[in-house]
Order: C-alpha cells, then structure tokens, then sequence
C-alpha cells in the first residue's frame, strides 16, 4: 500500500472528561495537562515512525498548539471556524477525510468516536480514551498510538492487516415532516425526559429503553444495564435491546463510574445484523450517552446494527508486525519499502 504522503491526524476533544457527572460521581477528571502530554506523546511517535505530516485540529484551549510546541516536523493546526461545541470534531474528521489522512488518533469518549465517525464513516481509528464513558475508546498511551499511526499512514504496515471494521446502530428518525439518518458506535437510549440540559444521562427513571451494539459487563454508563443482562462483545455480530420497566429482573449497574443504581428489566430481545426494531411516540434520542435528539408523540425511530463503522487499528498487533519487520532497527529509521508489511 503506497501513499504519497504520510499524514497522521490527531483530534483531541478540550471537554471530554471534564462533564457534570464529575460533580455528582467519582467518575475521573481528565485535565488539560494530561491531554497534552498524551498528544505530544503521539506527535513525537509519529515522526519517529515515518510519519511526514502531522494534522491538528484546533480548540479553544489551544492543546494542539501547547502538544505542538518546540516539536521539529510538518506540523499544521488545521484552519477552521471553532464551535465549541462536537461540531469541531465533526468538521476536523471530514477535513482529515478530504486531505487524505493515513490514520487519525482521537482522544475522548464515546461521544468523541461517534463524531470522528459522522465526519469521516470510514476513518482509520485509534480511540483513545479521556471521556466517561469509555467503552469504544481504549486505554492506549500516545506513545504507541503516535508509532501505530504512522506505520499505518505510511503503508508500512498495511490498513487491511490491523484494521478492522467496527460496529454501529444506524438510526432513522421519522418525525412529521421530517426525516433524519444518523447512528452510535456504541448504544442508543430512549429517555422519558424531553430535558437536554448537560446531555449526559444521570436519572435512571428515565429510561426507557436501549439498543446497544456493544455490551459488556466490564462498561459504564447506558450500555452496561444490556451488558449485565445479555452481553454482547465488540466484534461479536448483532447485539441487544434492552426495554425497561416493572415485572422482570431488577439489575445493579454502573450508570456513571462509581456510582450504582437498581434498573428494572421488562423486555431483552437479541438483535442480529441487520434486523430492525422500531418504537413510536415522544422521547428524547441518547446517542453513545448523551442526549441531543427529542423526538414528537408522532415521531418514529428505527434502528438496526451493522458492520460499518469506523476502521478500528490495533496498536499491538501493529507495532508486532513492526518489530519483526525490523522497522525499529537504527537501519530502517525511514521506513524503506522492502521492510513494508501487506
């Protein structure tokens, strides 16, 4: 696989990790500081690893200028109107998509996935996680994900060997007038409350009902109360609907770190690839946790789960294929073409 360039992309979002359920649960505090260490960690990697280009994108708290600084290499901060808001992330992935980015890092949660992956569908993904919940992004340190990304981008090892394609719950929404595509990496929730506010879901009386893609008893938040009744792994196919309400089990989940609470199980109804459900009437949209979408009594949404979400990489398997390529060896600093892995 030959590239003309050898870009890496890295988004950091500036307010992942830093939501109300800090104040109300033991969940972590992912500072600025640590977001920039982890970013410089990575840029460092990259060049290190053959990468030629690194790509930022901006924010208001300037971290990628701060992660930058002082670092020698082709490095740009990506020139774009700044929101704020996810809409940052949305745009930066589809700018990444447009300059033809051989492999992106995302530092977030769920939500921050979910956006890479509205902005640029087919994105080759390394999440990195400093968000809440954290069950689509991983636990890797900038170091390695900075290495991985540029055999990647540079064809050293090849996308097709370490990359493998995600889950997600493709959602149309039918309501009135108007109809609407969209989807989560990891669940999408139907909340009994009309009320964004902080958009992340803390009152589990709320919920009504849950479809997850992805569901282990290891996560928190929204896709923990299917992972603790009927789990469902990130590679496995399908996944699970979860309806809540009186009359069947009652359950001990972890709806935000640290903090536990008693849900009521009515309904649990596995889902294959593909097989679509649907509920009507007035809720509010949960997407990966965070509410954003409500929805009118005459509204409808359907929604099934598929195998086209973002090109995830594996980190290890990467750099193990690197190192019996000798591509760490002081001889192989530029990655020659022989030492590429297909």
């Amino acid at each position: 696989m030959t590239r003309t360039a050898s870009i890496v992309g890295i988004i950091v979002n500036p307010n992942a990790g830093k939501d109300i359920r800090r104040l109300v649960t033991p969940a972590t505090h992912t500072s600025d500081v640590t977001k920039v260490g982890i970013v410089r960690r990575a840029i460092v990697a990259a060049f290190e690893s053959g990468a030629s280009k690194v790509l930022l994108m901006p924010d208001n708290h300037r971290l990628a200028e701060r992660a930058s600084d002082g670092i020698k290499g082709d490095i740009e901060v990506l020139d774009m109107p700044l929101s704020g808001s996810r809409f940052d992330t949305i745009t930066a992935a589809h700018l990444f998509c447009q300059a033809q980015v051989g492999a992106v890092i995302a530092l977030g949660g769920d939500g921050t996935s979910r956006d890479v992956a509205i902005g640029w569908p087919d994105a080759p993904l390394i999440a990195i996680s400093t968000g809440t919940n954290n069950v689509f992004p991983s636990a890797i340190d900038g170091t390695s994900a900075g290495a991985a990304a540029a055999f990647v981008a540079s064809g050293a090892v090849c996308l097709s060997v370490v990359g493998r394609r995600s889950k997600k719950v493709v959602i149309k929404i039918d309501d009135r007038d108007k109809s609407l595509d969209d989807l989560a990496l990891v669940d999408l929730a139907f909340i009994n409350s009309m009320f964004v506010g902080a958009r992340a879901v803390r009152d589990p009386h709320t919920v009504h009902a849950v479809i997850a893609c992805v569901a282990t008893p290891a996560s928190t938040g929204l896709s923990s109360i299917a992972g603790r009744i009927h789990p469902v792994g990130r590679w496995e196919t399908g996944g699970v609907f979860v309806r809540l309400g009186a009359g069947g089990r009652k359950v001990r989940v972890p709806l935000a770190p640290g903090s536990f609470t008693t849900m009521e199980i009515a309904e649990v109804r596995p889902l294959g690839e593909g097989e679509k459900i649907s509920l009507s009437g007035k809720t509010m949209l949960a997407f990966d946790g965070e509410r954003d979408l409500p929805v009118s009594e005459f509204g409808t949404v359907t929604a099934h789960i598929e195998t086209t979400g973002p090109l995830l990489i594996d980190v290890e398997r990467t750099l193990v294929l690197a190192a019996q390529a000798l591509m760490f060896d002081e001889t192989a600093r530029h990655i020659s073409e022989e030492n590429h892995v297909y």
